[in-house]
């Protein structure tokens, strides 16, 4: 046998080993999905990238109105559902906390209080402002990750919140 068919013989195994290690730690660490980083164990879970998902609440005055992420915002919190770490999480809001919100000219009800209608706020792009009049003040962003589980009890997969992000921190 050649040497470097000795050396080759070595290194996939020892790849494979550090891959594993290396998704162990994130999942353990940084409740990466197991279903991320080499997907080792990602059919013991129900936990998947895609079962993840955030609610988005938007502070403006007195009201925290909830928001639906767009198109813009998806890498930002495809990569936040998958490894939710603090520094993830506060990219997400800052984005969120940076981007340019309107009233879309359309209310909804608030499901929580009776006859109690809120604006529906949408994110617009800087290029399609025609009046920065129309720009909404934001005050804060509070993100909400949800995921799932299988509770083995009832045999049923469910939801529920696993964090809570308030973006900025110390709002002034």
């Amino acid at each position: 046998m050649k040497k470097i068919d000795k050396v080759l013989l070595w290194v996939t195994p020892l790849i494979a080993i550090l891959v594993v290690v290396n998704q162990f730690y994130r999942v353990h660490s940084f409740d990466l999905s197991t279903w991320q980083g080499g997907g080792f164990g990602m059919f013991s879970s129900v936990d998947t990238i895609d079962s993840r998902f955030f609610k988005v609440y938007l502070h403006v005055g007195h009201e925290t109105i909830p928001v639906q992420l767009k198109d813009e915002f998806n890498v930002p919190a495809t990569i936040a559902r998958a490894e939710p770490t603090a520094e993830n999480l506060e990219n997400l809001a800052r984005q969120i906390y940076q981007a340019n919100w309107i009233h879309s000219g359309t209310f909804t009800s608030d499901p929580h209080k009776q006859d109690n209608y809120r604006p529906v706020l949408v994110y617009i792009h800087k290029a399609h402002i025609e009046n920065t009049e129309q720009l909404i003040n934001i005050e804060g962003v509070v993100l909400e990750l949800w995921k799932t589980r299988f509770d083995s009890k009832t045999s049923t997969i469910k939801t529920y919140k696993y964090t809570e992000y308030a973006y900025p921190n110390n709002p002034s």
